[in-house]
């Protein structure tokens, strides 16, 4: 039994009887193109395409008849008229569909003895693809995706007939930050990507299963290598996470692991020179300076700054390092760490990404994820696509969702806080039913308080946004419980306003505990979720714990040492300190603070200190300062944990090893504390992460074989949600404009 509405070709897939296709994609529309899954079914004079055709109660279809065999011969035969016969050189040999298919379906002759067709080869489409004309047998899986997946239609068919190939839009740029796709979906080889041609042959290369490093929504990938040597990323299905696609930026961004100019030794200043030096001189000269300075000054002189791409395990072990071994609070994601929002208990999106697919209305405030989380904005062009589902965009600028949304406010930069706090008041002034002021409980005075000035004239004053547009907003919102809000995480020192305001709003609109609804506030790097797991930032340890006597007690237990009460310094604080002599010793990990604003400043603070440490892939300016430096390994050289953007926590593996000297960040850090502390080393990052989840009441439950190759989502407090399942009969939808509603007078284009 399969599903009204099922086509042959899946129902067939669950019964284990294969139709080859082509054209056929279970994530795009149904075209029928390529005739390749012609089957027979009774009753019908004519074969059908599997791919189009939905099963009805009672079909009998038959899938290798005389007739069917002829037919699929007859495809092929067609199809190899102008294919070139040239699998020794193609990309796509070994893991070719036609390949594949003609050896088991085609015939062993032809009767076209013409000469093929030849075209220029080959053509750059774009700074990563490349076609050749010849191979393309005209599947349009690659512009399908680009219009229906993507939502852009630079691809397209020029010509017709016999003519026809696939070209970009006159006028138009292959510019797609998707397009890496299109590789992966041709099937025979014509669309190819400029980084791997010719580097080797698919049976060469080894394939590990990872997590894209690129942004937060974890991506999973496979790093496929040869000879030690990254030679490629492609997609690794998890439709939960990212429905099988990459972006460009996540697919092509692997070659500076192959840099030449990467640290491979570990280097220690003598005589105002770096000089290499052994990995034991080198744990040996940071750990004897550390306690002389935490000796003679104490431990709030010390401090650090790490990367919020680095792993679970190397976040936690750094602030372990800082507050374990050197009593010091002193600990930050970089300059400017995450922010915390006090409107929550637990800061961290409430949704799930599949859960977006669900969503009736969603709500982007000042957001724009094709740039950011790129892969999230293709999830919410399905919701529009597929569900109908209303798109509200907030923003100054016009983005690339803002012309897919019914209602787009344009307002004044920085206002979006100011909208989002009008459509609150007016939502409390209409709660006749005293449903928002229930949501809120306790917090309601002080919700009614803040957002009491925005009245209508006053958002109009600051945003430029009318009385007419705020009513559409809150009428939608209150339209379900189904409502995503997605909104920035600010770093700190940045205005906190709009996330306080999205929270507050989810609150009292209820959407915090529905499937297809949440509150998604969205950091930019790929484990910024992480490290505000991990305890990274000052004044709250691993958990998300603030300093309370409680949690202090629960390390002290973990680690045999009590962690420091003091409420440390931030990233730029720390720097204001080095400035003034306060800070002796910084220990930076994973990134440059000189490529930030004041790189003057920056540069003349670091100069004062008495010990800069920096573990790093590259010499860096902030490395050429450093005291001493530690070569660090890259995303696809270690093990390792991310948490992405909806709480999801996954495994990355290493693919290959790292060059040189240069060693996996949780090691060298594991080396540091067993240089305090001989009973705190850890023999591999599967024990570094059996240790997180002691320690962060958050992970509980999770463990590191348990993850498996799709990961586990730790469960938000209080939350009704249920793990969603893909739903692969509902994947033959096609694409359909979503409904608009009119713009309101005012509200922008």
């Amino acid at each position: 039994m399969v599903p009204k509405g099922t086509l042959l070709t899946e129902a067939a897939k669950q019964v284990g009887v294969e139709i080859p296709v082509f054209c056929y994609h279970e994530k795009m529309h149904p075209v029928g193109a390529c005739r390749m899954c012609l089957v027979e079914i009774e009753k019908v004079p004519r074969l059908q395409t599997a791919c189009t055709t939905p099963v009805t109660d009672g079909m009998v279809v038959r899938t290798d008849t005389p007739a069917v065999e002829k037919a699929r011969k007859g495809v092929l035969e067609f199809l190899l008229t102008n294919h070139p016969l040239d699998c020794p050189v193609c990309d796509k040999g070994g893991e070719c569909p036609l390949q594949d298919t003609t050896f088991r379906y085609g015939s062993d002759r032809s009767r076209f003895g013409e000469e093929k067709r030849h075209f220029e080869k080959p053509v750059r489409l774009s700074p990563f693809i490349l076609l050749d004309r010849e191979r393309c047998i005209m599947c349009t899986r690659c512009v399908r995706f680009q219009r229906e997946v993507a939502g852009d239609e630079t691809l397209t068919l020029i010509n017709r007939g016999a003519r026809s190939f696939v070209g970009v839009m006159p006028g138009r740029v292959f510019d797609s930050p998707f397009s890496g796709n299109t590789i992966e979906l041709c099937p025979v080889g014509a669309l190819t990507s400029a980084l791997f041609r010719f580097k080797a042959r698919s049976w060469e290369l080894k394939r590990t299963p990872s997590v894209c490093a690129q942004c937060s929504v974890g991506c999973n990938i496979k790093v496929e290598s040869r000879n030690d040597v990254v030679l490629r990323l492609t997609s690794r299905e998890n439709d939960e996470v990212d429905d099988g696609w990459l972006c460009d930026r996540g697919r092509f961004t692997y070659q500076f692991l192959n840099d030449p100019g990467r640290l491979v030794t570990p280097m220690v200043r003598r005589g105002g020179k770096l000089v290499v030096a052994t990995w034991d001189e080198a744990i040996d000269a940071v750990v004897r300076r550390l306690r002389q300075i935490n000796l003679a000054d104490g431990a709030e002189t010390i401090g650090g700054l790490i990367s919020p791409s680095s792993t679970n395990e190397e976040l936690y072990l750094f602030q372990k390092l800082l507050r374990a071994a050197l009593g010091s609070d002193n600990v930050d994601v970089g300059l400017r760490g995450a922010y915390m929002s006090p409107e929550s208990e637990v800061d961290a999106a409430t949704g799930s990404i599949a859960g977006l697919e669900s969503a009736r209305v969603i709500l982007l405030v000042g957001v724009d994820p094709i740039k950011r989380q790129p892969v999230l904005d293709l999830r919410i062009k399905k919701a529009l696509r597929r569900r109908g589902a209303r798109l509200v965009t907030i923003d100054s600028r016009e983005t690339d969702l803002a012309r897919l949304s019914g209602t787009f406010l344009r307002v004044e930069e920085g206002a979006e806080a100011a909208v989002v706090n009008g459509v609150l008041r007016a939502i409390l002034e209409e709660d006749r039913e005293g449903e928002a002021a229930r949501r809120l409980g306790s917090r309601y005075d002080e919700v009614a308080r803040a957002v009491a000035p925005y009245t209508p004239a006053r958002v109009r004053e600051l945003a430029g946004v009318s009385e007419q547009d705020l009513d559409a907003v809150v009428r939608l919102v209150t339209s379900g419980s189904q409502v995503a809000i997605l909104f920035p995480r600010p770093l700190a020192g940045e205005p906190a306003g709009l996330q306080e305001a999205c929270w507050r709003l989810g609150m009292a609109i209820g959407c915090t505990s529905s499937e297809g609804g949440g509150i998604y506030p969205l950091g930019e790097e790929s484990n910024s979720q992480g490290a505000i797991d991990m305890g990274v930032m000052p004044g709250r340890l691993p958990g998300q714990e603030p300093l309370s006597q409680q949690g202090i007690a629960r390390l002290e237990a973990l680690w045999g040492v009590r962690p420091p009460e003091w409420r440390g310094l931030t990233g730029m604080q720390m720097l204001d300190a080095a400035s003034a002599g306060r800070l002796k010793a910084l220990l930076v990990a994973g990134l440059d603070p000189l490529g930030s604003g004041d790189s003057a400043g920056v540069r003349e603070a670091l100069s004062r200190l008495e010990l800069l440490v920096v573990q790093d892939l590259f010499m860096t300016p902030v490395a050429e300062m450093a005291h001493v430096v530690l070569p660090a390994a890259g995303f696809a050289e270690t093990d390792g944990t991310f948490t992405n953007l909806e709480r999801r926590v996954q495994r990355l593996n290493a693919a290959v090893t790292p060059p040189g000297e240069a060693m996996p960040g949780w090691e060298i850090l594991a080396r540091l504390l067993r240089g305090f502390d001989p009973s705190w080393g850890h023999e591999g990052a599967g024990a570094v992460f059996d240790e997180i989840v002691r320690a962060v009441p958050l992970y509980e439950g999770l463990s590191w074989d348990g993850l498996g190759e799709k990961g586990r989502r730790w469960r938000f407090p209080g939350s009704a949600e249920v793990e969603r399942r893909s739903n692969g009969f509902q994947r033959r939808l096609w694409y359909r404009p979503a409904r608009r509603d009119p713009v309101p007078e005012g509200a922008g284009a």
